[in-house]
């Protein structure tokens, strides 16, 4: 494999976070303590994308670890077998440009962290996984919704009370049987107890919280992504449009509570304000598929496209996934 470095510059600015006007009843978790100093410009079409490395196949799913210092990525293999998805590998980037893989046949697509481990959205036993840090050990943490097994869990993201929301579309089921009838949306709440959010997207796929977790944003393959407002015990409720971008892929936040979309079709990062106004659109590379901040100080953002890895400098921090 062959990998090409470079430095990560470029400036990103952003606009506040606005509360829940819903009239809902939500959650009130803090910010991070890294999110203090939120900036309140917006990036331009002209930022520098700088690229990381290259020479992969398929990239997907980025997260940061700070425990580790690291990012954490998957990549998947389309050139091989498919019938259970395709294989696919995790790799690790230790700042500045140091790439190895961590976790070889991890049959992962989308990843976050709870703090303490590293959790995926895995196609290949259609559930969802936690892999230990300190030792890569595997463990099922879900794969049905009322006794039928999900498709191919695409992207998730987790809460600060450790809920879990994933997308389940159907794009990495190979041969087998869609037992659910549906490409659905889910909340994994911390009893172990599963809910469908949305069962009526044709195919769901990013998935990340607002910076307050007032909302549940999710991208879906007609271009629309909507928000679900979220409850203080976790639940969701009606969808509402909130954005449209052609052919939306993974999402991530900012620190201000915006919404950072992947536009695959075009290959252009969207950052849309709370209000849903698009701030910035930058060309990014065709395929772009997700997008995460980490960092010392969660200001580099990492954008992963087809065989590549991208990077913006940012002066706003941004959530882990």
């Amino acid at each position: 494999m062959k990998f090409v470095y470079s430095a990560i510059f470029t400036s990103l600015l952003l606009t506040a976070c606005q509360p829940n006007s819903s009239g809902s009843k939500t959650t009130s978790s803090s910010l991070p303590s890294y999110c203090a100093d939120a900036a309140s410009q917006t990036i331009t079409s002209q930022s520098i994308v700088n690229l990381v490395a290259e020479g992969f196949v398929f990239l997907e799913g980025p997260v940061w670890i700070e425990s580790l210092n690291s990012f954490f990525f998957s990549e998947m293999d389309f050139n091989g077998p498919q019938d259970n998805g395709p294989r696919s590998v995790i790799h690790r980037l230790t700042l500045p440009a140091q790439i190895n893989v961590f976790i070889d046949n991890a049959g992962s697509n989308g990843l976050a962290t709870d703090g303490k481990d590293l959790l995926a959205t895995t196609h290949d036993d259609q559930g969802l996984t936690r892999y230990s840090l300190p030792n890569k050990d595997r463990t099922e943490v879900l794969d049905n919704y009322q006794g039928k097994q999900f498709n191919s869990p695409n992207d998730l993201a987790i809460s600060a009370r450790g809920d879990i929301y994933f997308s389940d579309p159907d794009w990495q089921l190979g041969s087998r049987e869609n037992q659910t009838g549906m490409t659905g949306v889910y909340h994994f709440n911390v009893k172990g107890d599963v809910a469908l959010v949305d069962g009526s997207l044709r195919k769901p796929n990013g998935v990340t919280l607002s910076a307050n977790q007032h909302y549940l944003y999710v991208g879906d393959v007609d271009g629309k992504i909507g928000r679900y407002p979220i409850n203080t015990n976790g639940s969701t409720g009606q969808r509402e449009a909130f954005a449209e971008v052609e052919g939306p892929d993974g999402m991530g936040m900012d620190c201000a509570g915006n919404l950072y979309a992947t536009s695959h079709a075009a290959g252009q990062l969207h950052v849309i304000s709370p209000q849903g106004l698009t701030l910035a659109l930058i060309d990014i590379a065709p395929q772009l598929t997700n997008i995460a901040f980490g960092g010392p100080e969660h200001k580099t953002i990492l954008l992963t496209a087809g065989g590549k890895l991208f990077s913006i400098d940012s002066p706003i921090a941004g959530l882990p996934y």
